[in-house]
């Protein structure tokens, strides 16, 4: 298999997870939500959100390094407003982790498909993800977390699409 080949691999593997992640966080996220406040202060949580959001824009960096676009880097000055001050702006500690989930997936998303099919998948997963919290019986859909969905998988995408252009 060649590199290439395996790279597409993972990009597949890590995609379908964030694909099945995001539906379960809707179904438990609330007995998950209320585990998490009793075990962790609102400030712990707040730092743990900002640590992985810090690890996935520092990978993205290492990214850009590894295929050579380091040009890329001032990307950072809209990733950094998006996935760190914007998050930190929001009332709610969890409502952090529509960034991270989805940013993911749209970022996932433009390197498995065409460009236009990746923006199709990625604001569809945003807007499912929110249309199944209606169905069902204890959550309420919100269009709020439909637009930071859909906001943070465009930002994701955005920054694959960069990267991968020649």
């Amino acid at each position: 298999m060649r590199l290439a080949d395996s790279r597409k691999n993972s990009v597949l593997w890590f995609w379908l997870l964030l694909a099945l992640l995001i539906p379960l966080f809707s179904t438990y996220g609330r007995p998950l939500q209320r585990m998490m406040k009793s075990a962790l202060s609102s400030t712990s949580l707040a730092l743990l959100f900002g640590f992985f959001s810090l690890l996935l824009l520092g990978g993205l960096v290492a990214w850009y390094r590894a295929q050579k676009k380091t040009w890329l880097i001032w990307h950072l000055l809209w990733l950094v407003p998006l996935f760190i001050l914007l998050p930190l702006s929001l009332p709610l500690v969890e409502e952090r982790l529509h960034f991270i989930l989805f940013g993911s997936f749209g970022f996932a998303s433009m390197l498995l498909f065409s460009p236009l099919t990746a923006l199709a998948v990625a604001v569809a997963g945003a807007g499912l993800d929110e249309a199944l919290q209606w169905a069902l019986p204890d959550r309420v859909g919100d269009w709020r977390d439909v637009g930071l969905n859909v906001l943070a998988s465009l930002g994701g995408a955005a920054a694959a699409f960069f990267g991968t252009r020649r």
